[in-house]
């Protein structure tokens, strides 16, 4: 008993509470003997600990199992309706709000569109009033508000809560975290659009299942996050992921962040733009995108351009980091098979071959809902780990 460091008891209750819970979520409906199976926890814990979780109304008993000899067991559940969360994805084009339970499913959303002369303030404005709507049409009870998660693109301070360099807006170091928090009196949690786009991946989409993947968002910019063990790669000041800026040529389109030749000015839906305006065709990517579709050339012809350089931007990724699993998700992608596939296609093309082998790439599984339910994730993840 000597060798017991005094608040390790505590330590491990905690481990075992997000342990639990995480099996819960993937796993449930699930009994009580199951999870001490998969965990290899004694029955006593397992039986205290989900006890405290159905007091706090984080989890509740559902359906009997099905019994192999005696009584039938009592299934757990996460407690969808028990509490509610807000996301805000602050993108390059527009601003979304939504509400959404504990499982993340989006009970409502509203989408503001943004031009790059669209003010801090202004954003602040949006989201107050898309928040405020949201609470007031959905007769959500300020009480089960468990926080705001807030996705936005650009370069972030998570741990401070503040948008370091917004490229689109021009915005810099601004403490949205503290200023939300002062509008709507709940915690609230911010990260990249492309971490929150990872994190939904991994609570609910592919990356379930694995234990390290990559997630590249494609919009008017292109950004990475590497998940590894369940955990997020940051980079020594939070700035991990600025994919979009590695270069790949000395000169070309000017960049958003005043270089040249950054691989997101070639591949991105705005180099798919560009490509499609030097064809004479002046249309948005999501208009080019349903071009394609009517077999339109021009159209076809700037999403395959595009789709070549980010099939390189891809293998570059793949020989670096030798992933299991690549996901790619943005606007454009999740639903135009020219742009994922031509992308699969220059991959391979440029990879090595046995690395280019040994991983997988798809689309998000969640798709355009993938940030939306990430920045609820950031509310959830700080649930779990200090309950």
């Amino acid at each position: 008993m000597d060798n017991i460091v005094p608040g390790s008891f505590q330590l491990m209750k905690k481990i075992n509470t997000g342990l639990i819970i995480d099996v819960i979520r993937l796993k449930g409906p699930i009994s009580r003997a199951e999870i001490a199976k998969i965990l290899n926890l004694t029955p006593a814990t397992v039986t205290n600990i989900t006890a405290e979780l159905i007091n706090k109304n984080i989890i509740v008993e559902s359906d009997l199992g099905q019994s192999t000899g005696g009584r039938k067991p009592i299934l757990l559940k996460i407690n969808a309706d028990s509490y509610y969360i807000l996301s805000v994805h602050i993108g390059s084009t527009r601003i979304r709000t939504a509400v959404l339970n504990m499982e993340s499913k989006i009970i409502d959303k509203i989408t503001v569109k943004t031009t790059p002369n669209t003010t801090y303030e202004e954003a602040l404005n949006i989201i107050k009033d898309g928040i405020e709507e949201l609470v007031k049409e959905n007769e959500i009870n300020k009480e089960k508000l468990l926080g705001i998660g807030i996705a936005a693109h650009g370069i972030v301070d998570a741990e401070k809560g503040k948008i370091v360099y917004s490229p689109n807006y021009g915005w810099k170091n601004k403490d949205i975290r503290t200023d939300i928090e002062k509008i709507f009196d709940v915690p609230a949690f911010l990260d990249r659009d492309v971490r929150a786009m990872a994190l939904s991946e991994s609570w609910y989409g592919a990356g379930k299942y694995v234990d390290q993947f990559i997630s590249v968002k494609i919009g008017y910019g292109v950004g990475m996050s590497l998940i590894n063990n369940k955990q997020q790669m940051r980079g020594y000041t939070d700035g991990f992921g600025e994919f979009g800026h590695t270069k790949v040529c000395f000169d070309g389109p000017l960049c958003s962040c005043g270089n040249r030749g950054c691989i997101e000015t070639f591949s991105s839906e705005k180099a798919v733009e560009r490509y499609a305006a030097e064809l004479g065709l002046e249309k948005d990517c999501m208009a080019i995108h349903e071009l394609s579709l009517k077999g339109d050339e021009r159209a076809i012809s700037a999403i395959n351009r595009a789709s070549e350089y980010l099939g390189l931007a891809v293998a570059n990724l793949i020989n670096t980091f030798n992933p299991q699993l690549i996901v790619l998700g943005g606007d454009l992608i999740d639903v135009n098979d020219y742009y994922l596939n031509g992308t699969i296609e220059n991959a391979k093309k440029y990879a090595l071959p046995d690395l280019f082998e040994s991983c997988e790439i798809k689309r998000a599984d969640t798709k355009g809902d993938a940030i939306i339910k990430g920045a609820a994730v950031l509310v959830l993840d700080n649930l779990f780990d200090n309950i």
